[in-house]
């Protein structure tokens, strides 16, 4: 037997250290060698549209919690900024997610007309925008950016159907509109006007009252007296003020009233039994579709923050489902920036809204439902109001029923 040389042995057992530790490290996952993918939100967490925001978070936080942040083998990382509902602050706090955080992506921001300005960072900069819930028409029609994709809705996508059912189910045959002046309210209603007037439904008027609205006595008072219906499309707090006014003043007694976009899950806490059976919402996702996936979300975001989730919670919920199925297809890649969105675009999500996929302009092609207020016996809130479908609108696309080139050419909808 050959005896071994202490320096010959240290030599070797060096070499078989060495090796060992490159195979180690090279065969270690790659999220090990990697840090966390930072994810920018921008939510109005003040301001007029605060409690919406607050469901934004909610339902992304709820989904990344039972995900225990975790992503294509990497750790997630949510940075919020507070986008106060105003564009300018948008800009300002999507510019330094952008450029200071350096996040790999943002998702957001909520209020319609804070989203052209958030795009414009996006396409500045090269972050990707997943956009949702802001649902400017532009994004995803006249002004297209390829590295915006949106997640949640078009806002006259969910006009459309309304203007339709309307005039032939409820069959009002003239009405007059009740809507927020600014760009989702101009959209909203704008698409309402629209299918109303191509069923044959006559405008009556529109009456158009600032976001932040604190007494709704005139614009009630501007209501012609042989209106057929009236319809609300508000927002933010305006809904619970529209809600008072209208009970507190009588006009229950001289007119109809149907929220085309007005009591959704996070007002009710806020109003009472007089919305029983009021035709409340068209809009993509209600607490009461009946699925077992919805069922499921509702029952798990009602344990944890003992409330029915709005669409606001649902569509972040589902934003954040969207990125994650990327992620883990790329495996934790995302420093390829058009992988990730062309890996966003693919997909197609069996959502608590039900199906949704992305059509050719980058917006979902999804339900739109039509909902009533009812009481319910829920299994852990107990005896509750809640928005129950009435009929669903299935696979509706961002350009109704019209043709996407001659609908384009038209132009977007603007204050009527």
């Amino acid at each position: 037997m050959h005896k071994i040389s202490s320096r010959l042995f240290l030599k070797t057992f060096l070499s078989v250290v060495a090796a060992l530790s490159l195979a180690a490290l090279t065969s270690a996952p790659a999220s090990a060698q990697r840090g966390p993918i930072r994810i920018g939100v921008l939510a109005p967490i003040t301001g007029p549209l605060a409690k919406p925001g607050e469901e934004m978070l909610n339902g992304m936080k709820m989904f990344w919690e039972k995900n225990q942040y975790m992503a294509g083998g990497r750790k997630i990382e949510l940075v919020t900024a507070d986008t106060t509902c105003n564009p300018d602050q948008g800009l300002i706090q999507a510019r330094r997610l952008a450029l200071q955080e350096k996040v790999d992506f943002m998702i957001g921001p909520l209020c319609g007309h804070v989203g052209p300005a958030v795009a414009q960072v996006s396409k500045e900069t090269g972050v990707p925008l997943v956009m949702d819930a802001a649902g400017a028409d532009t994004i995803t029609k006249w002004d297209r950016n390829p590295t915006v994709i949106r997640t949640a809705v078009s806002a006259s996508q969910l006009g459309h159907p309304f203007g339709e059912y309307l005039f032939k189910e409820l069959g009002v045959k003239n009405a007059t509109f009740i809507a927020s002046d600014y760009t989702w309210g101009h959209e909203v209603a704008g698409g309402m006007i629209r299918t109303y007037q191509d069923a044959g439904g006559k405008v009556d008027k529109v009456i158009w009252a600032p976001l932040a609205t604190a007494d709704y006595g005139a614009s009630l008072a501007a209501i012609p007296s042989g209106t057929g219906a009236v319809v609300a499309v508000v927002a933010g707090v305006a809904r619970i003020r529209l809600f008072e006014a209208w009970y507190n003043f009588g006009y229950n007694k001289r007119f109809q009233i149907h929220g085309g976009y007005w009591l959704h899950e996070d007002a009710i806490p806020q109003i009472d039994a007089r919305a029983v059976g009021i035709i409340s919402n068209t809009v993509h996702y209600v607490a009461g579709i009946d699925t077992p996936e919805n069922k499921a979300f509702v029952d798990e975001y009602a344990k944890r923050f003992k409330l029915l989730p709005s669409w606001f919670a649902e569509s972040s919920y589902t934003a954040s489902m969207w990125v994650k199925t990327a992620i883990d297809q790329l495996n934790g890649n995302v420093s390829d920036r058009t992988a990730f969105l062309n890996t966003m675009r693919k997909i197609e999500l069996k959502a608590p809204r039900g199906p949704v996929k992305l059509d050719q302009f980058d917006n979902p092609i999804q339900n739109v439902y039509i909902s009533r207020l009812q009481k319910v016996k829920h299994p852990i809130l107990g005896e509750q109001l809640m928005n129950i479908p009435v009929k669903t609108y299935t696979n509706v696309s961002q350009f109704w029923t019209y043709d996407p080139q001659e609908f384009l050419k038209r132009g977007p909808y603007k204050r009527y």
